[in-house]
């Protein structure tokens, strides 16, 4: 008995040194884990901020007609978006902020900065930095128990890119079931303008106006042609249920649609009546670019341009008179695709 006292005694006595010795580890791993997540709430935080700061510059690159792209805009928009935005409880005032183009292919990793002449990849954007370090933001995250470990403070720095680019998809009623070749965009479309712009007439310093025919009456380059998109559905009615509510399904960038044949007079009327000589319900519409124009047969996709319709012509030569554009409304969209003047909304690239 006295022996069995004895074994219990050292057990408990060998348990309280094991305590004594891991307590400090198992404080210190404790405190470890507190201070980490304080760390990742707070770089969450400023992560966020710098999405939300890169986002509001973004928006200003394009504004509506404008001949250039607006860099010291959205600059501007971009810093001042970082003060109204906080971390760690207090309000931010430092951060970093570039303007140039990104790779969306990154093939060029990061920023490439200005001046430079872009690819048909690079899509204009805005880099936002920000940190919380010594000199910016309050210093350094302090830290709660790590101090126990001599880690009084930790450095945190974060970056976003936003942007806009040209979609290489429309979502779910987003296109109007007119299509146009490649060879007309090629003609009225100055993809070599910074940002891409409707060619402008040298003569009169205005965007020209065009006709869009069939193409049993004009040539390849002057002609556009109604499609049921996905489907082979022929007939105006099935035609014009898609004028009322766009693609039903999304529609990409290599995509085949389906070219209708026949000239269908009662679409023209359609147009009229809702193009800037009508009620202007379908004066800005997005239309699919087709590789090449033929009746009665499918065709790929090789991207999406904007179509000021001005009105139509419903007697014996029939046509949409319109003219290329770039200030239709962000439709919803996705991926990347070639900037033919439909323009996505601003996104997060990195």
């Amino acid at each position: 008995m006295e022996k069995t006292n004895r074994v219990s005694r050292f057990q408990k006595g060998a348990v309280s040194v094991l305590v004594a010795l891991t307590l400090p580890v198992l404080v210190g791993a404790g405190a470890l884990a507190v201070d980490l997540a304080y760390l990742h709430v707070v770089r969450n935080e400023l992560q966020n901020d710098a999405d939300a700061a890169a986002l509001a510059g973004a928006r200003k690159l394009y504004a509506s007609g404008a001949a250039a792209l607006d860099w010291s805009g959205a600059a501007t928009t971009a810093s001042n978006a970082i003060a109204l935005n906080s971390a760690a409880g207090h309000t931010l005032t430092d951060g970093q902020v570039l303007t140039g183009y990104w790779d969306t292919t990154q093939t060029t990793a990061g920023l490439q900065g200005l001046p430079m002449t872009p690819g048909p990849n690079d899509a204009p954007a805005v880099q936002v930095s920000l940190g919380k370090r010594e000199g910016q933001n309050q210093g350094p995250v302090r830290t709660f128990l790590a101090s126990i470990w001599g880690v009084y403070a930790k450095p945190v720095r974060v970056t976003a890119v936003a942007g806009v680019s040209s979609p290489g998809t429309i979502q779910p009623g987003g296109l109007f079931p007119y299509a146009i070749s490649k060879c007309m965009y090629d003609k009225f479309w100055n993809v070599n303008a910074q940002p891409a712009a409707p060619r402008v007439d040298p003569l009169t310093g205005l965007v020209p106006e065009f006709k869009i025919g069939s193409l049993y009456k004009y040539s390849n380059c002057d002609s556009g042609e109604w499609t049921s998109l996905d489907t082979r559905f022929s007939g105006a009615n099935t035609i014009e249920q898609l004028m009322a509510q766009g693609n039903p399904v999304s529609m990409s960038v290599g995509d085949m649609a389906w070219i209708q044949t026949g000239v269908k007079a009662s679409l023209f009327t359609d147009v009229k009546n809702c193009s800037a000589a009508g009620d202007r319900q379908c004066e800005f519409v997005v239309v699919p670019v087709l590789a090449q124009m033929v009746s009665g047969a499918s065709s790929a996709i090789v991207g999406f341009a904007c179509l000021q319709m001005l009105n139509a012509e419903t007697g014996k030569d029939k046509y949409i008179l319109a003219k290329m554009s770039n200030q239709c409304p962000p439709p919803l969209s996705g991926g990347v695709g070639p900037n033919f003047g439909v323009i996505s909304p601003p996104s997060l690239f990195n």
